[in-house]
């Protein structure tokens, strides 16, 4: 990633960010949108929207992390077989909040999990399987429930 490459997308960012300065129903930009870009989140399923494009190398959380994320939840949901989030760490080789034998971390998939959320992505029976109580961590509990974005400038 280059200086120049990082600034550029950092301008982008604060840019679509700063469009829910005075509330996410003030932005032009969908919350799932806002919510990627504050996450660092690729926004795979706005690509009808070309403010991210130019910018796809600068995510923290790749392209590539999200579509196989996608795919593999896509597979979950086609085949009806609804999983909790720690069988869906088992599966991606996450040990915990830290170890991971895998491309992601705990962070990563609530972060994108919360994006797909705010989508509309699944049924709320999906979600509430994935984030059960004895099911997930705590922090999955981030991923399902309201659907307020809140983009905090400090």
């Amino acid at each position: 990633m280059s200086d120049v490459a990082n600034a550029l997308f950092q301008q982008m960012r604060l840019t679509i960010l700063l469009t829910a300065k005075d509330g996410i129903e003030e932005s032009p930009f969908h919350p799932a949108y806002l919510h990627a870009w504050d996450d660092g989140v690729y926004p795979l399923l706005d690509d009808g929207a070309g403010w991210h494009k130019p910018h796809a190398d600068e995510f923290p959380i790749s392209k590539e992390l999200v579509d196989t994320l996608h795919s593999i939840l896509c597979h979950h949901w086609d085949n009806k077989t609804r999983i909790t989030f720690w069988e869906l760490e088992d599966e991606l080789g996450i040990h915990g909040g830290v170890v991971s034998d895998g491309d992601f971390t705990r962070g990563q998939v609530v972060s994108i999990c919360r994006y797909f959320y705010l989508k509309g992505n699944f049924d709320n029976d999906f979600w509430a399987k994935l984030c059960s109580k004895g099911g997930s961590p705590g922090e999955a509990s981030a991923i399902a429930g309201d659907r307020d974005v809140h983009v905090y400038f400090t």
